[in-house]
């Protein structure tokens, strides 16, 4: 089994959200790890390397059996009712701990709100449409893929983080921007 680190560099602010609202501040908050820092929970990024994934197996470039091993295949993968797991663990991505260190009790420093609201026919703000989104300004994250079988070529897993550019909440409307790159 081997590992790949990588890391994901933010070129716009991104919204990783929790559900959840903090009243008449902010409508939409981000995800927090438990000293106020962001991060990308490897569930999330599990399933942005696997719709990456079926991309390239539609385009013939992986097969099937690289899938299986790598995410697992749901039932209706598979045409089974029982789904099979994957091999691979993702970590959460997460700021460098020098990073963390600087921004300890700084936590501030890196989060903004964001304010919209519909514009009615009329021209003017319609009525209970203001919405504050939190975001992260752009940061660098890094995480891990572990447990990965031998018999998988990690330049194809390396092509598939390629292919995501946009990660969070707002990725159409401009947030989220992003590249990954694999590390030594």
């Amino acid at each position: 089994m081997s590992q790949l680190i990588y890391k994901i560099e933010f070129f716009s602010d991104w919204h990783m959200g929790t559900g959840l609202s903090s009243g008449s501040d902010a409508d939409l908050l981000v995800i927090k790890d438990k000293t106020g820092l962001p991060f990308v929970p490897g569930k999330t990024l599990k399933g942005l390397f696997k719709n990456a994934a079926k991309d390239l197996l539609e385009a013939r470039y992986l097969d099937i059996d690289f899938i299986r091993e790598i995410f697992g295949l749901d039932s209706k993968e598979h045409g089974n009712n029982k789904s099979i797991p994957g091999k691979t663990f993702f970590s959460n991505a997460e700021l460098s701990n020098k990073t963390k260190q600087l921004l300890k009790g700084k936590t501030s420093l890196i989060y903004r709100r964001i304010s919209s609201t519909a514009i009615g026919e009329n021209g003017q703000a319609k009525e209970h449409s203001l919405r504050t989104l939190e975001v992260v300004v752009p940061l660098t994250l890094y995480a891990a893929i572990e447990n990965i079988p031998e018999s998988i070529d990690l330049n194809k897993l390396i092509d598939c983080m390629k292919m995501i550019k946009r990660i969070g909440t707002g990725r159409n409307r401009g947030f989220g921007r992003c590249e990954f790159s694999a590390l030594p």
